[in-house]
């Protein structure tokens, strides 16, 4: 049986509504173009990123009503947990079986030559059935880092630590991470709420890294484990994920087994308004409902996500190392619209 999260999305479908391609932007359209989205050091707890050239003197302390510590000498005002959240969840998949045909769609359509490139996790979140390729294989997260960083705020929520409706202030350390244009901006207010939704939906760079501080690395590193996701988090330095870590917290959204079925409901519709449309959803028919986050970077260009078809709805994670502008996104339309096929 299907979980309510899915449930509710295939109403959603059904009425015409709800679909990636419909959502509104929040910034400019020339966010959906490919770029790097992450700071690669700045989304670790080990800060060594290059500081924006245009970053703004002003705003200083992100908390409105002033930081409640003193920073140590020289280093800027950065939020902070206010504490641990008890264990996170984990969650059991359903039974996975190879869908020998299915594979060899995917084996061809990806081909003998490009294979070393692509790791590939799809799942008919119904039967179980998919397909598996080096699944265990790390990649640099990219921008799939905030997926996590949703789920452990939602963790925090739930457990009393967190009110979405708290704000804080775009200070000069935080724009100093922000990558592309229409991110939070100097000395703009934001709620957290706000903050996740911009995360997102455009892969804002300044929101993310400010939820980050406020979750804490370390507490997301112990909420992943206590998951299931054993390869995945903030690890010496590194952001690496896989491909089988990123399918079982998808899965565990669109069954309603991300913390509690209300929760991953909410998290399906956040991962819903992601805009940039340029991977699983770019050549699927018009009004497929997509829940899905990209990541991009110099050797990393990934999209993870659920598809909600007329005859499956199914758990897809296409992990490549090819750099953001070398095609790897046009690879990834192109597989995801031959699985589609597949199943429709």
């Amino acid at each position: 049986m299907l979980g309510v999260a899915v449930l509710s999305i295939v109403g959603l479908a059904a009425c015409g509504g709800g679909s990636a391609s419909d959502a509104t932007p929040a910034a400019p359209a020339a966010t959906r173009t490919p770029r790097p989205e992450p700071a690669r050091a700045s989304a670790t707890p080990e800060r060594t990123s290059t500081p924006h050239p245009a970053t703004p003197p002003a705003c200083a302390d992100p908390y409105p009503g002033g930081a409640p510590y003193e920073p140590p000498p020289g280093e800027p005002v950065r939020l902070r947990p206010i504490g641990s959240p008890p264990p996170m969840p984990s969650y059991r998949p359903i039974g996975f079986s190879t869908d020998r045909a299915l594979e060899l769609v995917v084996k061809g359509t990806i081909g003998e030559e490009e294979a070393e490139h692509f790791s590939v996790y799809i799942k008919n979140i119904e039967d179980g059935k998919g397909v598996s390729i080096d699944v265990g294989r790390q990649f640099y997260a990219a921008s799939l880092y905030k997926v996590w960083v949703m789920l452990e705020a939602y963790h925090q929520r739930n457990a009393g630590l967190l009110d979405f409706s708290e704000g804080y202030i775009g200070s000069s350390y935080y724009v100093s991470l922000g990558l592309n244009p229409g991110e939070v901006d100097a000395c703009e207010q934001i709620s957290l709420d706000r903050a996740i939704e911009r995360m997102m939906a455009i892969s804002d760079n300044v929101a993310a890294n400010m939820v980050l501080d406020r979750v804490g690395a370390r507490n997301i590193n112990t909420a992943l484990s206590g998951f299931g996701m054993r390869s995945t988090g903030f690890l010496g330095g590194q952001m690496p994920t896989t491909a089988a870590d990123m399918a079982l917290l998808m899965e565990a959204i669109a069954r309603g087994g991300a913390l509690n079925e209300t929760t991953s409901l909410e998290m399906l519709a956040r991962l819903e308004s992601e805009v940039i449309d340029d991977r699983i959803p770019a050549l699927l028919p018009a009004g497929t409902f997509v829940a899905h986050k990209t990541g991009s970077w110099e050797d990393a260009t990934h999209d993870a996500g659920i598809v909600v078809s007329p005859d499956a709805t199914y758990v897809l994670v296409i992990l490549t190392d090819y750099g953001y502008a070398d095609g790897g996104a046009e690879r990834i339309a192109g597989l995801s619209k031959a699985v589609y096929d597949y199943y429709n």
